[in-house]
C-alpha cells in the first residue's frame, strides 16, 4: 500500500511539473509572437511593466487551468473513482466492483483496483455467510419453538385424555431437548471459531469415554432396535475431555439417526501408524458424492425434505474439534450401503 501511495504521489507531482513547464512555454511563445508581429504597437495604450505582468498572469491562469484540468483528470480520475467505490462499500454495498482499464500496462493503479475488488469480494462472502447463518438459525429454531407453543396451547384443553396429554408433553420435551442441543452446538462452534489450540488437557481412557457415550444414548438406539458392536482397544488419550466427548456424541447420534430400525452400528478404536483411529460405521442409506462434499459445512443437510431431524451443526462441530487436534476426519459412503466416518488423531497429543 505504501508503494502504491508513493507511486500515485509521484504521478501527481509529475503532472504539476508538466503543467508548469507547459504554461511557461506557452507564455514564452505568446510573448515571442507579440514581439514578432509588433502586437504591442497595435494597442491603444502604452504597455507598462504592470500591464505585462498582468497579461502574463492572465495567460498563466487560463492556459494553466486548462492543462491542469486535463492532466489532473487523467491522474486523479482513477483515485476519485476508487473513493466513490469506497463510499459505497462504507454504506453497506458489497456488490460494487472497479473495472481495470483494458489497455495499457498493469501499473500500481491496476494493482490497487484489483486489491480493492478482492477485498470487497471477501467482505461480500463474509456478509453472505453471516446472513445465511442468521437465516438458518432462525429457520432451525422456528420448528421446535412452534411445536412447544402449539402443544402447550393444546394442553390447556381440559377435555384431553391422559394419553393425549402425555403425548403432547413428550413432544414438548423432545422439542426443548432439540433446542437445547442446537443452542449448545452453536455456542460451542462460536467458542471454537477463533481458537487455534486446545487447552485444559488431561489423560483419560478414550475407549471408556466412548462406552459411556454408547450407554447414555441407549434409549435412542434401543427404541429403533439397533445393535451396536464396539471394538475398542484400551487407549489412554491426552486431550480435552469435554471437546473429545462432542466428537463421539455427535457421530453416534448421527449414526443412530440415519440407521434403519433393526440396523447395525460398528465402532472401532485402535492405534494405527502413530494415529489414534476411531471409526463409526452405520447401516444407513448412505450418501451421494455431491452430499459428501458438504456434510461438514454448517447447517448443511443432505436430506432436503427434513425427514430426518437435525440442524447440520453436529458434523461441523466434529470437524472443527478434530482439526484443532491436528487430526482429520474422512467419510466413505455408498448410497444404499451405509456410511463410515474415520477420525485420525495424532498420538503426539496422547500420553
Amino acid at each position: 500500500m505504501k508503494k502504491h501511495f508513493y507511486s500515485i504521489w509521484f504521478k501527481i507531482v509529475t503532472a504539476f511539473f508538466w503543467v508548469m513547464v507547459t504554461t511557461v512555454a506557452a507564455i514564452g511563445f505568446t510573448v515571442h509572437l507579440f514581439n514578432r508581429f509588433n502586437v504591442w504597437e497595435l494597442l491603444s495604450f502604452p504597455m507598462t511593466s504592470l500591464h505585462i505582468i498582468m497579461l502574463i498572469a492572465l495567460i498563466s491562469i487560463v492556459f494553466g487551468s486548462l492543462v491542469s484540468m486535463f492532466a489532473l483528470h487523467h491522474v486523479l480520475n482513477p483515485i476519485m473513482e476508487l473513493s466513490r467505490a469506497m463510499q459505497k462499500v462504507a454504506g453497506g454495498d458489497y456488490t460494487v466492483r472497479l473495472s481495470p482499464p483494458l489497455r495499457g500496462p498493469k501499473n500500481e493503479m491496476y494493482d490497487l483496483w484489483s486489491s480493492f475488488n478482492q477485498m470487497v469480494q471477501e467482505l461480500n462472502s463474509t456478509q453472505t455467510l453471516h446472513s445465511d447463518f442468521i437465516s438458518n438459525v432462525s429457520h432451525e429454531f422456528k420448528t421446535p419453538l412452534a411445536a412447544v407453543n402449539g402443544y402447550a396451547t393444546l394442553l390447556q384443553d381440559d377435555t384431553l385424555s391422559d394419553e393425549e396429554r402425555n403425548e403432547y408433553i413428550n413432544i414438548i420435551i423432545q422439542s426443548t431437548k432439540e433446542l437445547s442441543r442446537m443452542t449448545r452446538n452453536i455456542l460451542n462452534l462460536s467458542r471454537l471459531e477463533n481458537q487455534t489450540i486446545i487447552s485444559e488437557k488431561t489423560s483419560f481412557r478414550a475407549d471408556e469415554q466412548i462406552r459411556q457415550c454408547i450407554l447414555r444414548m441407549e434409549p435412542l438406539w434401543s427404541a429403533k432396535n439397533i445393535s451396536i458392536f464396539p471394538e475398542l482397544d484400551p487407549i489412554t488419550w491426552n486431550g480435552n475431555m469435554e471437546l473429545t466427548a462432542h466428537i463421539w456424541n455427535n457421530l453416534l447420534d448421527n449414526a443412530i439417526k440415519f440407521s434403519p430400525c433393526g440396523g447395525e452400528i460398528i465402532i472401532t478404536a485402535h492405534v494405527e501408524n502413530s494415529w489414534f483411529t476411531v471409526i463409526f460405521q452405520d447401516s444407513g442409506p448412505g450418501m451421494a458424492p455431491e452430499i459428501q462434499k458438504h456434510i461438514f459445512d454448517k447447517f448443511y443437510q443432505g436430506d432436503s425434505s427434513h425427514k430426518k431431524k437435525g440442524n447440520g451443526l453436529g458434523l461441523a462441530l466434529v470437524h472443527k474439534i478434530v482439526t484443532l487436534y491436528g487430526g482429520s476426519i474422512e467419510v466413505e459412503s455408498v448410497p444404499g450401503l451405509g456410511s463410515s466416518f474415520k477420525i485420525l488423531l495424532p498420538l503426539s497429543c496422547s500420553s
